[in-house]
C-alpha cells in the first residue's frame, strides 16, 4: 500500500510576523482614511466650483441688469450728461467682460459665460454710440435702439 497520506493544508496562511502583521493592517487603515478623506475633499471641491460658477453669473446678471437701465435712461439726442451715462454702460460692459474671462480662466473655454460675439457686438455699439455724441451730427436713437437690443438679446442668452 502507500504510505503516501494527503495532508490538508490550513485554509488560513499566515505571513509574516506578528509585528508586520499589525504594519499591514495600520498601513491599510490608513489608506483608507486617506482615500475617504481625498473623496470627501472632491465633493466639496465640486460644490465649491459650482458656487463660484453661479456667482459668476449672478454678478454678469447683474451687470447686464445695470447696463439695460442706463441705456434706457438715455435720450435719442445728446445731453450734457450723456457722455457721463455712456461711461456707466461702458464700465458695466467691462464688467460683463472681465467676469467672464474670469470664468474662462477657472473653467477653461468650456466655461464660457458670455459668448465672444456679444461682448464684441456690445464694445462696437458703445464705439459708435460715442462717436456719434462726439460728432452730434445725428440722432443716437438708433444707435441707442441697437445697443439696448444686443443687451437685452444678451439677457435673452443668459436666461437659458
Amino acid at each position: 500500500m502507500n504510505s503516501y497520506r494527503y495532508q490538508q493544508k490550513p485554509t488560513m496562511t499566515q505571513y509574516g510576523t506578528k509585528f508586520q502583521r499589525r504594519m499591514l493592517a495600520l498601513l491599510s487603515l490608513a489608506l483608507l482614511a486617506g482615500v475617504i478623506a481625498l473623496a470627501i475633499w472632491g465633493i466639496h471641491q465640486s460644490g465649491t466650483i459650482n458656487r463660484t460658477r453661479e456667482r459668476l453669473e449672478r454678478r454678469i446678471n447683474s451687470s447686464l441688469v445695470d447696463a439695460i437701465n442706463e441705456v434706457s435712461r438715455l435720450t435719442g439726442g445728446v445731453q450734457s450728461n450723456t457722455s457721463s451715462k455712456l461711461a456707466l454702460v461702458r464700465q458695466y460692459v467691462f464688467n460683463i467682460d472681465q467676469m467672464n474671462n474670469i470664468a474662462i480662466e477657472i473653467f477653461g473655454e468650456g466655461g464660457r459665460i458670455v459668448p465672444a460675439e456679444a461682448v464684441s457686438a456690445l464694445y462696437h455699439d458703445l464705439d459708435l454710440y460715442e462717436t456719434t455724441i462726439q460728432t452730434a451730427t445725428s440722432s443716437t436713437l438708433e444707435i441707442r435702439t441697437t445697443t439696448l437690443t444686443h443687451l437685452t438679446a444678451l439677457q435673452a442668452i443668459l436666461a437659458q
